[in-house]
């Protein structure tokens, strides 16, 4: 009976101390802590001379965990960006694409919109071989941004979908023997 009883207090102080499912509030502290380890996990990716990839999984959780805390502060569409780039370094294709997608979706203003949104057509083209994907989110470059220079690449890439390496060399030999 004793279990029982003990058993019951501690699941009610459980519930009590645990039912509330309020996200713990960022501060100014929290903010500035993640930025030093930003600074610090950049600094010795950068000047590396091959990517750690213990590093890099260290600094896209320290992005991701300042873009969760801080959604809409200044920084955030820079940390997805960078987050993307270190991703897409590591080979975390998918990974990538969710960040870049992070700014397309909520930053539309952003000063890099334009290679995010090409960065993911990219990213499905060359390294998962998703002809589909990668279609989809090229014509929406065109669409989007038509005198960028990423909506002239959008649509050389799409005439070289599913080509094989072989295909692309034959093509440009033809090219360039008749000039």
């Amino acid at each position: 009976m004793k279990k029982i009883v003990y058993s019951l207090v501690i699941a009610s102080f459980l519930i009590a101390c645990g039912g509330n499912d309020e996200k713990e509030v960022a501060t100014q502290d929290d903010r500035s802590i993640l930025l030093e380890r930003i600074k610090k996990f950049e600094s010795e990716l950068y000047v590396a001379d091959k990517l750690d990839p213990i590093k890099a999984d260290m600094a896209i959780t320290t992005y991701s965990e300042f873009i969760e805390k801080f959604p809409n502060d200044s920084l955030t569409p820079d940390f997805l960006f960078k987050a993307g780039e270190v991703a897409t370094a590591n080979m975390q294709y998918k990974q990538a694409i969710g960040y870049y997608k992070g700014v397309t979706t909520n930053f539309s203003k952003y000063k890099y919109i334009e290679e995010c949104w090409y960065l993911q057509g990219y990213i499905w083209d060359n390294f998962l071989n998703k002809d589909d994907s990668a279609k989809v989110i090229y014509e929406q470059v065109i669409q989007k941004f038509p005198s960028s220079h990423y909506a002239q690449d959008a649509k050389a890439a799409i005439q070289n979908l599913g080509k094989t390496d072989e295909q692309l060399i034959e093509e440009f030999k033809k090219k360039n023997a008749g000039k």
